[in-house]
C-alpha cells in the first residue's frame, strides 16, 4: 500500500496495536486494545466555532483526498457538557478537540480515552512539538492528545515606530522592567492594560500572575501550583502578585493607573497603540488580540503593529524563554485504521497549511513551515513560539472552575483595587479550593 508523509512511523506502531490484547479499563486507560478496521467515515467533535473552523475543514479535505476517509467535524456550543454527556451515554465521537487539557485528564482518569502510545510514535510527536506542550495531556508517560491548534499569550505588542523611537526590544524581564523606566523618562506611558471583561473580569491579571509564577519558580513548580501540590498562598506565588502589583500600581507605568484597568475593556485596551501619538509603547496580550484591533490596521498587521516575546530569564528564576498559551487537543475514542490514520495526520508537522492560510491560527509543530502563514506578522508570532524552551498552558484554565474562573479573578480584581492585600487575596482564593 502507498505509506503517506505523515504515516511513517504509524505503521510499526500501528501493527503493535492490532496484535496487542488488551482492553481499556476503569480509572484512566492504559491499553488501547485491538486496532479494528475502519469504517471509511470518522466523526470530530469540538469546540471550535464553524467560522474558526474553515481552515480546519480545509484540512481535513485534503486528508479526504489523500485517502478516501469521510471526516465530519461537528463543532459545539457547550462542548465540556456535550462530550461528558456523551462519554458517559457510550455516544463519543472517534475524536474529540478539547480546549482545556484538564478535561482530557478528567476523562482519561475515568477510563474513557485511548493511550496515542498504542497508536502512534508518540516519542516522534514530541520531538516535532513545542516543549511541553504534550505534558498537559500525559498520565502515568502516557499520552492522551495531539495538539492541533496552540495560541501564544507571551507577547508584548507595540507601535510600529517602538525601534525608531529609540526604544530597544528587551531579552531579559530586568531589561523589560529597565525599558519602562526608559519610557517614563521620554514623558511617555509604558503600559496599555484593560481588565474589564464582565463578569469575566479579572482573567487579564490572572494571565500576568501566570506569567511571572512561570518565570519567577519555573515550569516544575508552575505545575505544581496549578495541581494544587503547592497551596494558592503560598509566600511565591504571593510574591508573583506582589510583582504584578508592582508593574500596574507603578506611578505613570500604565495608561489610566491600576483603577483605570479595572474599568478599561481588555478589547478596547489596546487601540492607543495606534494614535499618530502612541497613548502607550506595550501592551501584553494574546495573539487573539489582533481581532481587536482597528480594520485598517488588520489590513496589514505587520505593517502596523510591532511584537515581541514576554522575557524570560528573570534574575533568579527560571533560565530560558517560557510561553504561556492555550490550544486544542485531539483525542481519541474509537481505535480503528481511519482514526489512527487521521491521528497521525495531526502530528505531521505539515499539517495544518490550509489553516495557516485562512488565518486565526498557529500551528503547535516546531518544523512548521512559516512561509505558510498568510499574514507575515502570524508567521513572526510562529517563529517567537518555536523559539521557546517551554510551554505551559493557562493556570487558572487548569484549576476547578470556582477558583480559575472564579476566585483567581474576583481576588485578582480586590487586589488591584486596593480592597485587599496580595497575602489576603492568596489566603482566600486558596480557602475556596480546599473548600
Amino acid at each position: 500500500m502507498h505509506v503517506r508523509k505523515w504515516q511513517i512511523g504509524a505503521v510499526a506502531a500501528g501493527l503493535l496495536a492490532v496484535t496487542g490484547c488488551g482492553v481499556p479499563g476503569g480509572g484512566g486507560s492504559d491499553d488501547a486494545g485491538e486496532t479494528k478496521e475502519g469504517d471509511g467515515s470518522i466523526q470530530i467533535l469540538g469546540a471550535i466555532p464553524e467560522g474558526e473552523a474553515v481552515g480546519l475543514n480545509a484540512a481535513l479535505e485534503t486528508f479526504t483526498k489523500e485517502t478516501g476517509i469521510k471526516v465530519t467535524y461537528t463543532p459545539s456550543t457547550d462542548f465540556t457538557t456535550e462530550i461528558r454527556t456523551k462519554v458517559n451515554g457510550n455516544d463519543a465521537p472517534d475524536i474529540a478537540l478539547f480546549p482545556q487539557p484538564g478535561l482530557v485528564n478528567d476523562l482519561t482518569e475515568s477510563g474513557d480515552t485511548l493511550p496515542l502510545d498504542d497508536l502512534m510514535d508518540v516519542g516522534a510527536l514530541e520531538d516535532t512539538m513545542i516543549p511541553g506542550l504534550t505534558d498537559s495531556v500525559k498520565i502515568d508517560d502516557k499520552t492522551y492528545g495531539v495538539p492541533v491548534r496552540v495560541s501564544m499569550k507571551s507577547l508584548v505588542w507595540t507601535p510600529k515606530n517602538f525601534e525608531q523611537s529609540g526604544y530597544k526590544t528587551p531579552t531579559t524581564w530586568d531589561e523589560l522592567m529597565t525599558l519602562q523606566d526608559q519610557i517614563i523618562s521620554k514623558g511617555q506611558t509604558p503600559w496599555c492594560l484593560g481588565a474589564e471583561a464582565g463578569a469575566d473580569t479579572g482573567w487579564v491579571y490572572t494571565d500576568w500572575v501566570e506569567e511571572i509564577v512561570l518565570r519567577q519558580e519555573g515550569p516544575e513548580f508552575y505545575d505544581k501550583w496549578t495541581s494544587h501540590e503547592v497551596p494558592f498562598n503560598d509566600p511565591a506565588i504571593v510574591q508573583a502578585i506582589e510583582t504584578m502589583g508592582e508593574i500596574i500600581n507603578k506611578p505613570k507605568n500604565v495608561r489610566g493607573g491600576a483603577d483605570g484597568t479595572l474599568s478599561e475593556p481588555f478589547g478596547d485596551s489596546p487601540t492607543p497603540l495606534f494614535d499618530a501619538k502612541p497613548g502607550c509603547q506595550l501592551h501584553r496580550q494574546a495573539n487573539f488580540i489582533t481581532t481587536f484591533f482597528p480594520k485598517e490596521v488588520q489590513a496589514d498587521l505587520a505593517g502596523n503593529v510591532g511584537v515581541f516575546a514576554l522575557p524570560g530569564s528573570m534574575e533568579g528564576g527560571f533560565e530560558g524563554n517560557p510561553v504561556l498559551g492555550a490550544g486544542d487537543m485531539a483525542t481519541a475514542f474509537t481505535n480503528d485504521t481511519d482514526v489512527v490514520e487521521l491521528m497521525e495526520f495531526f502530528a505531521s508537522p505539515d499539517f495544518g497549511a490550509e489553516w495557516a492560510k485562512s488565518g486565526g491560527w498557529l500551528s503547535p509543530s516546531v518544523e512548521f513551515d512559516n512561509s505558510n502563514y498568510s499574514d507575515p506578522m502570524f508567521g513572526e508570532i510562529a517563529t517567537l513560539l518555536q523559539d521557546a524552551d517551554t510551554f505551559r498552558f493557562d493556570g487558572s484554565d487548569l484549576m476547578p472552575a470556582q477558583v480559575g474562573a472564579g476566585t483567581f479573578w474576583s481576588e485578582m480584581n480586590a487586589y488591584v483595587g486596593g480592597e485587599k492585600s496580595a497575602q489576603e487575596a492568596a489566603d482566600a482564593i486558596e480557602e475556596s479550593w480546599r473548600g
